[in-house]
């Protein structure tokens, strides 16, 4: 009888103790969490439990703090949302000493701490930005869940939704109201347009100075977080002109286009130009490696340079810790892959004839690429061979399609590399989706390649707010 007793105690503190670890964890997330994300947060402190009875058991706390009016709690689709009520941000404080009376607050710490990002972003983001990244640019993409990715599309949709909608307003000089339409890369199809533009005048100007240039593609493993991937291609795109710039006694001007792969990993095609070649290939494979170990080793070191020593000391040491640990992860993945030898490369030597260049190796997926234009009649392709300049535009050609609202289950079908008959295998990420997460350019272009704007006449307004087109009488009504 007292057996049963003590059993029944422990089996009611450890719900106390789930009912306080979901709001302390909520209490962090102002705009509510889904289950899956709590599931994890539960992995951490209860590792020896399986899936399944991790999620019955925070479906069951939850049900409980449903009950007391703590949260509140919904179905999308298919999964649970809950957010904290005002009753249960009061309730935390008592959870917390909870917590501490059941010997878990050091792991709390512990598994908080982790879960930060690393490197304050200073940027103007919104709500849907911050929240999708912070769970997953932190993250490597070879951990990302198919959950994760439906994440991501959803808040980028959400998130295009909410911009199309709103409306600057500014006080001219005049001392009369200015209403300017809110836009965005994503939204603009001016804009995208004058993307290619300037993206035209690029590879004009590179043809009129150069006649030989080399094409290079570079892959990062899916093991390092995606954060940390695009200061380590810049890494490895800076050692390889500044080599360049060493054994030709100039620095190669380049255009190149970042793309995600279908994990989603980091992946560059970009062009060299006034040079005949880099180096061998498995030479370059080895250079690569090489630099890529120097940058793990030293991550919080080139990060801070790459930032222009914007971290702090503290930031600094902490990501030099996550550096040798995800340079430990990087050894194991090169020893579970004996083929590997570093990242992933393509090099390729580009001859300009007349106007034109011409490919002297094309790259792999090149002829595939034209095989699915040719099928489906793009109206961007007109059968003839594909040159360099085309094949980074597709990339750019895509995004148009895309911001142009054109068929998105067929652009999907693109994306996934099939033939249309192909099955989909788990969620396809809308690529712009990728570029708005990791804040990256469609494509670059060196100084001496760059459309010269003509100045716009100055304009004395000043900033009054920014409001959605649903509010616009409201502040119409109050003005007048």
């Amino acid at each position: 009888m007292k057996g049963n007793r003590t059993s029944e105690q422990k089996r009611l503190l450890d719900g106390r103790v789930d009912e306080a670890l979901i709001l302390v964890k909520l209490r962090g997330e102002f705009s509510g969490l889904v289950t899956p994300y709590l599931v994890r947060f539960f992995k951490k402190f209860y590792r020896h439990l399986s899936k399944p009875a991790l999620i019955r058991r925070v479906h069951r706390a939850l049900d409980r703090l449903k009950d007391k009016g703590l949260i509140n709690s919904e179905v999308i689709g298919t999964y649970r949302f809950v957010k904290l009520t005002e009753a249960g941000y009061r309730a935390i404080p008592e959870a917390v000493d909870l917590i501490r009376k059941a010997g878990m607050h050091e792991t709390l710490k512990k598994v908080i701490s982790e879960s930060k990002p690393l490197i304050t972003i200073r940027l103007r983001a919104s709500q849907e930005w911050w929240f999708v990244a912070n769970k997953l640019l932190p993250k490597s993409p070879s951990r990302f869940s198919q959950f994760d990715k439906e994440v991501l599309n959803m808040s980028f949709e959400t998130w295009k939704e909410g911009v199309e909608d709103r409306v600057l307003i500014f006080l001219d000089e005049n001392g009369e109201y200015q209403f300017i339409e809110y836009t965005t890369r994503f939204t603009s199809e001016t804009y995208v347009k004058q993307l290619l533009a300037k993206y035209d005048h690029a590879w004009k100007k590179a043809t009129e100075e150069y006649d030989k240039a080399v094409f290079v593609t570079i892959t990062l493993p899916p093991i390092i977080p995606l954060y940390i991937q695009k200061y380590a291609m810049s890494f490895l795109w800076h050692r390889i002109k500044a080599y360049l710039r060493k054994h030709y006694g100039f620095t190669p001007p380049h255009i190149y286009a970042d793309e995600p792969q279908k994990c989603l990993s980091h992946h560059r095609h970009g062009i060299l130009f006034g040079i005949p070649r880099i180096m061998d290939k498995n030479e370059f494979t080895r250079w690569l490696d090489n630099h890529l170990i120097n940058f793990l080793a030293n991550m919080g070191y080139h990060i801070q340079k790459t930032v222009n020593n914007r971290l702090t000391e503290d930031q600094v040491k902490a990501l030099n810790k996550l550096g040798k640990k995800l340079l430990k992860r990087y050894l194991i993945y090169k020893r579970k892959h004996p083929k590997y030898k570093g990242p992933i490369n393509y090099l390729c030597k580009l001859i300009r004839k007349g106007n034109t260049w011409e490919w002297e190796n094309p790259p792999p997926d090149y002829l595939k690429y034209v095989e699915k234009l040719q099928k489906k009649k793009n109206t961007f392709f007109d059968g003839a061979s594909l040159s360099p300049a085309d094949y980074l535009k597709k990339y750019l050609v895509k995004n148009l399609n895309a911001i142009l609202e054109e068929d998105e289950e067929k652009s999907a079908e693109e994306e996934g590399g099939g033939d249309g008959n192909q099955k989909k295998e788990g969620v396809v990420v809308n690529k712009l989706a990728w570029y708005w997460l990791c804040r990256t350019r469609f494509y670059s272009v060196s100084p001496k390649f760059r459309m010269q704007a003509k100045e716009k006449p100055k304009q004395n307004w000043k900033f009054i707010l920014c409001t959605t087109k649903n509010d616009l009488d409201d502040f119409l009504s109050v003005i007048t």
